[in-house]
């Protein structure tokens, strides 16, 4: 990378950038200069070095080879790509633009480019470049995508079956596919309409053979035709697309094209909060969007990913999947794991050697599985050697604490060293090869299964069978100190840093926890580190909550002393003064408000105000407001020039909460007058507060009488505002004459079609005015005519899974272990009630498992409760807010330290730090 920027930037005198790691489809752009002027124009660069790529010399130069997947990749991209050789020993950049004309393309998997050697990035390089550049600008933008049938099965991730050298199987179709194949007549038909399906299953149960299989099957009416005989494309064409990549390139996706979504966790669930909600946010405007349908997306999801982005938070809790989980709801399918006595007989009678083979070794049990090998993969990671082992415990343990689904080799040199013990130890030591041996056999394919371990551009990725059986065989492992080292030291990408810190923090390793947010140190770190602090200042431990939020202030988010400072307080800790100035410092205006406070009620009015002038440099008006309520009542007109002293667009909005504040302290009177006045300076919203405050506590003949004072505004949003204050008033004639304004139509069925037209973003106020007119038949008929236009839903009968049924079914399950788990405990039987718990950890919950410890320490069993309430503790997932696992483990061990300060990597009590 060194060389080619210097190249660049001292041969071509462009700007280079390197791209972030996660985006492996592209090292780096080059921006186009003349001179001191910036051309907009871009390139995009792959660039590999070392001798190994100059292994396969040809007249003039070399060839490159690579995956015929990441060749289609570079040719669609939306600018030019040129592969760059690095000779290490000449210190020259050789390259070649990625053309139609230049890449030598085949029947197999890898294509080739030819790699002139006289193609120098040097000065003889700039017009070439540049001219490719300015001719790529020139031409219309191609679709996303390719055309299905350019796609392979293995291209789109669907498992090779085994012996069957890349041929697929036979194959049987099951429910799930009936209603995928009613769901592409959906989308093909003279009426279509965008459609969603997310198949759930275990892995390798054929999830994403059947969405291949929905590509290209036929349907069965007259004139019924495929997807990819229609025509249709497959976006995006590189699989897993890094997740900013996609967000970008989602907002291009056209019409007649499927969005592939294979483990859609990678784009719902790992990234960083704000990418997959916008990835979430953007697919449903997709599939609402008829200007840009039909579209159809598809994807597959293991099911404890599914619950974990379907789960409904309580109220009080954050929503962190909240588009996520509009986009699945019904619009989800399940697809089993087992084959049924009819599906096994069909696949007998198929022909086809593989897929008989699989039904007869394996009659009603899981064909799928078994053609994707998962029993030999299985008995090969059982059998492999301590160096290989280490590597996949390395992995499964990575992936369940959060890592992204891609390894670099730095950290998995570093974390597989953390699990060898004795000779094997002793071996890595002294044989630097001993890591190229363990991964060797790992990356071959067994006699009857594929690859344990794959490797490509972005790194290594464990098989997604043994990933899933990692996440339950070692669920009550947590991995030693120097494996966290290997975390903090290693290539990583921030996101999987940050999803490891949090499954650290999960399992109380907080200094661990606090450590990676530290090295991360971004706002969504910041943010987690707020997050504990919260959490320990709610478990009476401000010491903790401090040292948290110091952290979380010096990753950007000061809120966190705050916090602390308002609730810490009073626990030995002075009031608090000290943090929220630092708070303050630092561009918090919630700090700047109560320090303000604080200052004007200790009689310090210099000092209040001085704050408050800060608070308003930030952009808020609250510090300002809260000094002058605390002068109001001596001296009201002193009050009201601080209010009235605010900047322009500060000072409505003070004056509307001010007001209110007044009026609240009874003086109607004063809050009305200020509220007018504002009015007759062009800002009646404040006299719509007052009035909307008065209302909801009930004196709806003043809010009535006020919104009378002012004439009725113009703008929908303040119209449909003012006639909802208006309705709940009583003052119903008003709110109907707004309606009537802001449509333009006579009647009310009307007037809420047009308005909900025309606004989309003020359907819930709408609907609101409508409630408070009584008009709750025109709610229903406004819902009904708005759920025509949503994407189709998935119907299939007993094979769909709907999310509150499937929910609760599987919680009836889990409380019926924990239940008897519990019943099993108090009568002593504890075999049968730690099984009953171990079942119930299977499945996610951890209650059984502390329920029965709580019985074994009544019982004076402190080993047994102390082993059973670690379990419980690291089988945690990455919410922690649930602290009945700690207080099991603190009781069992009889030291409230636990709750302080959380555990060591060992599982040990930590102490202050």
């Amino acid at each position: 990378m060194t060389q080619t920027r210097h190249a660049v930037e001292s041969g071509l005198q462009w700007v280079f950038r390197e791209q972030p790691l996660e985006d492996y489809g592209i090292d780096a752009h080059v921006e186009l200069v003349d001179g001191e002027e910036m051309l907009g124009r871009l390139i995009a660069l792959q660039i590999k070095s070392g001798r190994s790529y100059f292994g396969s010399p040809a007249d003039g130069g070399w060839w490159f080879r690579d995956q015929a997947a990441h060749f289609k990749y570079w040719l669609r991209f939306s600018v030019p790509v040129i592969v760059v050789l690095v000779d290490l020993d000449t210190g020259l950049c050789h390259w070649q633009l990625v053309t139609d004309a230049t890449v030598e393309k085949s029947g197999s998997k890898q294509w080739k480019l030819f790699v002139p050697e006289a193609h120098v990035l040097d000065s003889s390089a700039v017009w070439p470049l540049r001219e490719a550049a300015e001719s790529s600008a020139g031409q219309s933008r191609q679709p996303l995508g390719g055309p299905i049938g350019s796609f392979s099965a293995s291209d789109l991730e669907v498992h090779s079956a085994v012996q069957g050298d890349g041929v697929l199987p036979a194959y049987v179709v099951r429910a799930h596919d009936r209603a995928l194949d009613e769901l592409v007549a959906g989308v093909t038909s003279p009426a279509a309409r965008s459609g969603c399906a997310i198949l759930i299953g275990d892995s390798c149960t054929g999830k994403t053979r059947a969405l291949y299989e929905a590509l290209h099957r036929r349907g069965s009416g007259p004139g019924a035709t495929s997807l990819a005989d229609a025509g249709w494309r497959v976006w995006p064409e590189m699989n897993p697309l890094p997740p900013r990549r996609f967000l970008e390139e989602l907002k291009l996706v056209g019409s007649r094209t499927v969005v592939w979504l294979n483990e859609a966790q990678r784009y719902l669930a790992d990234p960083a909060e704000d990418v997959r909600a916008g990835i979430a946010a953007e697919l449903l405007a997709l599939l609402g969007d008829e200007s840009r349908g039909p579209v159809l997306v598809l994807g597959t999801l293991w099911p404890d990913r599914w619950q974990e982005l379907t789960h409904e938070p309580e109220k009080a809790e954050v929503d962190p999947f909240a588009s996520a989980r509009q986009l699945l709801e019904g619009n989800h399918l399940r697809v089993p794991d087992r084959f049924t006595n009819a599906e096994v007989t069909v696949a007998r009678q198929s022909g086809d050697p593989l897929l008989v083979a699989a039904a007869n070794r394996l009659a009603g049990t899981s064909v799928t599985q078994e053609l994707a090998g998962a029993t030999d993969l299985l008995r090969r990671y059982e059998t492999a050697g301590a160096a290989s082992q280490a590597v996949v415990h390395a992995l499964m343990d990575a992936r369940r604490l959060g890592h992204g689904e891609w390894f670099s080799t730095s950290f998995l040199h570093a974390a597989t060293r953390c699990y060898l013990h004795g000779d094997a130890r002793r071996g890595a030591d002294e044989d630097p090869s001993w890591f190229d041996a363990a991964i060797a056999g790992l990356l071959e394919p067994g006699a009857a299964s594929g690859p344990l371990l794959r490797r490509d551009l972005p790194g290594y990725r464990l098989d997604d069978y043994l990933d899933e059986r990692g996440r339950v065989h070692r669920r009550f492992e947590f991995p030693l100190a120097e494996f966290w080292t290997a975390v903090a030291e290693s290539e990583m990408t921030s996101d999987s840093r940050l999803r490891m810190a949090a499954g650290a923090a999960a399992r109380l390793r907080w200094r661990i926890a606090a450590a990676l947010y530290e090295l991360t140190g971004t706002i969504d770190a910041g943010k987690q580190l707020s997050a504990l602090a919260s959490h320990r200042l709610f478990e009476a431990a401000p010491d903790a909550a401090e040292r948290f939020a110091r952290l979380a202030a010096a990753a950007g988010v000061p809120e966190a002393l705050t916090l602390v400072a308002l609730h810490g307080s009073g626990r030995g800790r002075g009031d608090g003064m000290s943090l929220l100035r630092q708070a303050g410092e630092l561009g918090d205006p919630k700090a700047l408000d109560h320090l303000a406070f604080k200052l004007e009620s200790t009689g310090d009015k210099e000092g209040a105000e001085a704050v408050a002038r800060r608070a308003v440099a930030f952009g808020s008006w609250v510090a300002t407001v809260s000094v002058a309520e605390w002068r109001d009542g001596d001296f009201p007109r002193e009050a009201e020039k601080l209010v009235q002293g605010l900047p322009e667009d500060l000072r409505w909005a003070a004056l509307a909460e001010f007001a209110t504040r007044r009026d609240g302290l009874e003086d109607a009177e004063g809050a009305e007058r200020l509220a007018l006045e504002a009015a007759a300076e062009g800002h009646p919203g404040v006299v719509w507060t007052l009035a909307d405050e008065r209302q909801d506590r009930g004196d709806k003949t003043a809010a009535r009488r006020l919104l009378a004072r002012v004439p009725d505004p113009d703008a929908p949003e303040d119209a449909l505002r003012v006639a909802l204050i208006g309705a709940r008033a009583g003052d119903y004639e008003r709110a109907r004459r707004l309606l009537a304004r802001v449509s333009g139509a006579r009647e009310v069925d009307d007037q809420a079609a047009v308005i909900a037209e025309a606004s989309p973003h003020l359907i819930r106020v709408l609907r609101d005015v409508l409630e408070a007119l009584g008009e709750h038949k025109v709610v229903r008929r406004l819902l009904d005519r708005l759920e025509t236009g949503q994407p189709r839903e998935l119907s299939t009968g007993a094979d769909t899974w709907s999310t509150a049924d499937t929910a609760q079914t599987e919680d009836d399950v889990v409380q019926a272990y924990v239940t008897l788990a519990g019943f099993h405990a108090r009568r002593g039987d504890f075999t049968q009630a730690e099984s009953l718990a171990m079942a119930a950890s299977v499945l996610g919950e951890t209650a059984g498992l502390v329920a029965v410890s709580e019985q074994l320490l009544d019982r004076g069993d402190q080993r047994s409760a102390e082993r059973l309430a670690l379990c419980a503790v690291n089988s945690a997932d990455t919410e922690w807010s649930d602290a009945s696992p700690g207080k099991a483990l603190a009781a069992a061990r009889g030291d409230d330290a636990v709750l302080k300060w959380g555990l060591e990597a060992d599982g040990s009590t930590a102490q202050p730090w």
